[in-house]
């Protein structure tokens, strides 16, 4: 406003600002400033705080214009807008973890009883195109057997002196593939769990920044005289946040290794081309000692309890 521009300029920059701050940064609150104080357009305005969750500020700033008859219009639409959002966005977390972390079970339970299949299958029969050494018939060689070895033996390349003939350079593609299918956390592969447990960490992390929001609509909602909606959001919500609870005690409770889990990890050292076990065992140590945030305490209101 101190820079000398036309009022049309001025008008047209502000426009322009709210709308950026709108669709672009999501910044409802300062859109709504512009529209309220800049281009006097209460009710723009009244809409956009209800988007960021301000239906208080929004009440008042109808209220002090003498605009009270919008309110049931706009904030009682924002508020039954905000709850569906909520809703929904709290049936993707409890279907989210009912899915993931009973899998998780699954795959340490497997990891336990059956390693050989869950590291990839009967290291003798030949799987996944590898071809492992039979010499026990044969006259002594360099080649080794898969006696005293762990299950990872099989994907190193090395048996004896002869096979260490891949170029550093293969090395370090087969490990930036390895290192792919982790990222990609594909389901059957020894990178599911860590996958899994880093999808759960982030929606713990994703439900602690919920509870606030929801605290807030729950608030807005009584104040509009909307009790059963407040009560059931409410419920919902702790149910969500037990639900967080018990899941987080069952992963890291699960976590800690026994000496027979120890004994089926790979070669703390892999070899040179053991690229698939050392990415594994990066891998499995992610998923044991991963740090997941404690979730966090949802404040019960007063005139529903």
């Amino acid at each position: 406003m101190m820079v000398p521009l036309s009022e049309q300029e001025l008008y047209d920059h502000a426009v322009t600002l709210a709308t950026t701050l709108t669709e672009e940064s999501r910044d409802y609150v300062s859109a709504a400033t512009i529209h309220a104080e800049h281009l006097h357009d209460l009710p723009a305005a009244a809409r956009l705080l209800c988007r960021g969750s301000r239906f208080g500020d929004a009440t008042r700033l109808l209220a002090l214009n003498g605009q009270q008859a919008l309110i049931p219009e706009i904030v009682d639409t924002g508020l039954a807008d905000a709850m569906g959002t909520m809703t929904d966005l709290l049936a993707d977390f409890r279907s989210q973890l009912n899915a993931q972390v009973p899998r998780i079970r699954e795959l340490r339970v497997r990891r336990i009883t059956d390693p050989l299949a869950y590291f990839g299958g009967d290291p003798t029969t030949g799987e996944l195109g590898v071809d492992i050494p039979d010499n026990v018939s044969l006259a002594p060689t360099d080649a080794s057997t898969l006696a005293g070895r762990s299950m990872f033996t099989r994907y190193t390349g090395n048996t004896g002196k002869t096979g260490k003939t891949s170029s550093s350079r293969q090395s370090s593609r087969n490990r930036r593939r390895e290192e792919r299918k982790r990222a990609k956390g594909k389901k059957g592969t020894v990178y599911e769990e860590e996958y899994l447990v880093n999808s759960v960490r982030r929606l713990i992390e994703r439900v602690n920044t919920t509870i606030p929001e929801v605290e807030t609509l729950v608030d807005a909602l009584l104040r509009r005289n909307m009790r059963e909606r407040a009560a059931a959001v409410e419920k919902t919500m702790q149910e969500v946040v037990k639900l967080c609870v018990e899941s987080r005690e069952e992963i890291v409770g699960s976590a800690v290794e026994t000496p027979a889990q120890q004994q089926q990890q790979p070669d703390e050292n892999p070899e040179e081309g053991n690229e698939f076990a050392a990415v594994a065992t990066d891998s499995l140590a992610s998923a044991q000692n991963l740090q997941i945030p404690t979730v966090k305490s949802m404040k019960q209101s007063a005139l529903l309890n």
